[in-house]
C-alpha cells in the first residue's frame, strides 16, 4: 500500500463512523437511565459500565495483539498464519468469556467490596451486571475479530460490524427499557443481543473473505503452535497490565466521584461517556497507524514507517481541534442528549472548558498507541502506562485528598492523558529500529 493521505483517509473514514457508534452502547443506557426520575439509576449503570469497562477494556488485549501480529503477516504476505492468527485468539477469548460468564456472582461481590456503591444502588448493579453477562463471551469473540479486520486492512468491514451491534443495541434497549418498561433489565439485555448479533456477522464477513485461500485442511498442531502461542501471550500479558491500568484510573475516577456523592457519579459518568465518544472518533487514526505501521514493518519498509506516522498523526490533530470546536459551540445541545437534571447539567456546565480541550490534550496518547500496537512493542506501552497512572494516583491522594471536586477531579484525568503521550514520545525511536536499514 502506497502511504499518502488520500490512502490513510480512505482507511480512516469508516473507522471514524465505526468508531463513533462504539461508545453508543454506554451512551444508550446513559441517556435512557438520565431520563429517569432518580439519578440512582443513572449511577447504577456508572458502576455496572465500570466493571464492564474492566472486562472488555482489560481484556483488549485480545484485539490488540491480534492487529499488531496480524497486520505484519499481511506486509509479508503470509497467508496461511494470518489465517491461524485469528483462530488462536479467538480460542483464548471463548476459554475466557465462558471463565467469566460462570464467575459472575464472584464478580458481583468483588465490585462491591471494591466500589462499595451506595446500598440503594445494589438491586439495580446486580440485575444490569448478571443479565449482560451472557453477552459477554460474544463480546470478547466479536473483539478479536476487529482485530483481525483492522490487521488485514479491512476498514469497512470493522465498519458494518460495529454498527450493526450498536445499532441493535440502541434500537433493542429503546424497545425493552422505554417501550416494554423493563428498566435496566432492558437496556442490558439490548446490549447481549447486540453482541451475539456482532459475532454471527463477523463470521459471515470472515467466511467470505477467507474462502478465495482454500485451507481445506486446518492442522490442530499449527493453532496450537507452542511457538506462536508464547508470542501472543508475550505481547498479551503486557497489554493486559496496560489496558487495566487505564480502566483502573477511570475506575478510580469513578469511586472517587461516588465518595463526593450520587450526583457527583452520576455526572463523572456523563463525562467519561463524552470523553468516549471523541477518543473513539480520533481512534480511527490510531488504527489506521496499528494496520500500516505494522504492514510496513512486515515488508521491511523503513521508509512507509515515517510515512505513517506522521500522516495519521497530522489528520489526527486535525480532527481533534476539530471535536473541540463542536463542543464548545454545542454545549447547551450535548449536555441535553444526556440528562435534562439541572443539577447534573449544573455540574458539568461548570467545568465545560476542560471537557473542550479533552480531544487535543488527549491525541497524542491515543495516536502513539496506535503506532506502538502496530509495531507490537506491548512492553513499551506497559511502562508507561505505569509510570503515568502512579503520579495520576499520587497527585489525587497527596494534593487532593481533603479538597476534592469534580473539577480538579477532570483536571487530574487530563493531566493522566498528556503523561501518557510524552512518556511514550520516549520510546518512539524503538519504532524504527525494528526494521534493518
Amino acid at each position: 500500500m502506497v502511504i499518502n493521505r488520500k490512502n490513510i483517509w480512505s482507511l480512516s473514514w469508516p473507522l471514524i463512523i465505526a468508531n463513533f457508534t462504539i461508545p453508543l452502547v454506554g451512551l444508550t443506557d446513559t441517556v435512557i437511565m438520565g431520563h429517569m426520575p432518580n439519578s440512582v439509576y443513572l449511577a447504577a449503570i456508572a458502576i455496572g459500565g465500570i466493571v464492564f469497562n474492566f472486562m472488555y477494556a482489560g481484556l483488549n488485549f485480545l484485539r490488540m495483539g491480534t492487529t499488531g501480529i496480524v497486520s505484519q503477516y499481511f506486509g509479508a504476505n503470509n497467508f496461511e498464519e494470518i489465517f491461524f492468527s485469528l483462530l488462536r485468539p479467538l480460542l483464548l477469548a471463548l476459554i475466557i468469556g465462558t471463565t467469566l460468564y460462570y464467575s459472575k456472582n464472584f464478580i458481583f461481590d468483588v465490585s462491591m467490596y471494591f466500589l462499595t456503591p451506595d446500598p440503594a444502588l445494589e438491586k439495580f448493579f446486580k440485575e444490569y451486571l448478571f443479565v449482560r453477562m451472557i453477552g459477554l463471551p460474544a463480546g470478547l469473540l466479536n473483539i478479536v475479530f476487529l482485530g483481525w479486520f483492522f490487521g488485514m486492512q479491512k476498514t469497512k468491514s470493522v465498519m458494518v460490524q460495529l454498527i450493526t451491534i450498536n445499532l441493535v443495541n440502541t434500537f433493542a434497549s429503546i424497545y425493552l427499557a422505554v417501550f416494554l418498561d423493563y428498566g435496566i433489565y432492558g437496556v442490558a439485555m439490548g446490549s447481549v443481543l447486540a453482541q451475539f448479533s456482532g459475532l454471527l456477522l463477523s463470521i459471515i464477513i470472515f467466511l467470505n473473505s477467507f474462502k478465495q485461500y482454500n485451507f481445506n485442511i486446518i492442522k490442530l498442531s499449527k493453532i496450537l503452535s507452542l511457538k506462536a502461542f508464547n508470542n501472543l501471550f508475550s505481547i498479551s500479558k503486557n497489554l493486559f497490565i496496560r489496558t487495566m491500568l487505564l480502566v483502573f484510573v477511570q475506575a478510580y475516577l469513578i469511586k472517587k466521584a461516588g465518595l463526593m456523592g450520587v450526583d457527583q457519579l452520576a455526572s463523572m459518568e456523563i463525562l467519561l461517556v463524552i470523553f468516549g465518544l471523541s477518543s473513539y472518533t480520533l481512534d480511527a487514526f490510531a488504527h489506521s497507524a496499528e494496520s500500516t505501521v505494522g504492514a510496513s514493518i512486515g515488508s521491511r519498509n523503513k521508509e512507509n514507517i515515517y510515512k505513517s506516522i506522521r500522516t495519521t498523526t497530522e489528520l489526527a490533530l486535525g480532527f481533534s481541534i476539530f471535536i473541540g470546536i463542536i463542543l464548545y459551540f454545542f454545549n447547551y445541545y450535548v449536555l441535553a442528549i444526556f440528562t435534562d437534571l439541572i443539577v447534573l447539567r449544573e455540574m458539568i456546565d461548570n467545568i465545560w472548558g476542560l471537557v473542550v480541550i479533552t480531544p487535543f490534550v488527549s491525541m497524542l496518547a491515543f495516536q502513539l498507541d496506535g503506532i506502538f500496537i502496530g509495531a507490537t512493542l506491548a512492553k513499551e506501552m506497559r511502562n508507561c502506562m505505569i509510570l503515568s497512572s502512579m503520579i495520576f494516583c499520587l497527585i489525587l491522594e497527596l494534593f487532593f485528598q481533603n479538597s476534592l471536586d469534580l473539577q480538579k477531579l477532570y483536571s487530574c484525568f487530563l493531566f493522566f492523558l498528556i503523561l501518557r503521550g510524552l512518556f511514550l514520545t520516549m520510546y518512539l525511536n524503538r519504532v524504527f529500529k525494528l526494521v534493518r536499514n
